[in-house]
């Protein structure tokens, strides 16, 4: 005698996980828009650090200008003339919600790594959570809730 499964063992385990999967997506799907937002965040504090970054190394006042019209933000090296370095568009899901403090709605380092001012960016996802940045003078970037 074989030690096998049977094709109605096989296919009931099939099964099982057919119903997991299947009972998993819609949790993913709600979960989805909390994790653009959170990712957004993330990499506008890692941009923002780079432009201070930049800014140490080259010592050229770079930045970042945030454009909510167009819901995106670039990241601009501030010389004898403007130069974009990069663009990025967020995510369908997540809005610029309000920015405060930053006149011009940019952020400027100088070549000592800090910010000329001081403010916070916060955004919001589809289903109405919030997060943001705050930016300290000294150049400290953090996340908040």
């Amino acid at each position: 005698m074989r030690n096998s499964f049977t094709l109605i063992e096989l296919l009931v385990v099939i099964g099982i996980i057919s119903l997991i999967f299947l009972i998993g997506i819609p949790a993913f799907r709600a979960y989805q828009p909390s994790l653009q937002l959170s990712g957004t965040v993330r990499d506008l504090v890692t941009d923002l650090r780079y432009a201070g970054q930049l800014s140490v190394d080259e010592q050229i006042n770079h930045g970042i200008r945030f454009n909510i019209a167009d819901n995106k933000y670039e990241i601009i090296k501030f010389g004898e003339s403007e130069e974009v370095l990069e663009t990025k568009s967020l995510p369908s899901e997540v809005d610029i919600q309000q920015i405060s403090g930053l006149s011009g709605n940019q952020v400027i380092f100088n070549p000592y790594g800090a910010a000329q001012e001081s403010g916070t960016v916060a955004f919001i996802n589809s289903r109405n959570a919030t997060s943001g940045v705050d930016i300290r003078p000294s150049g400290f970037v953090k996340v908040i809730k």
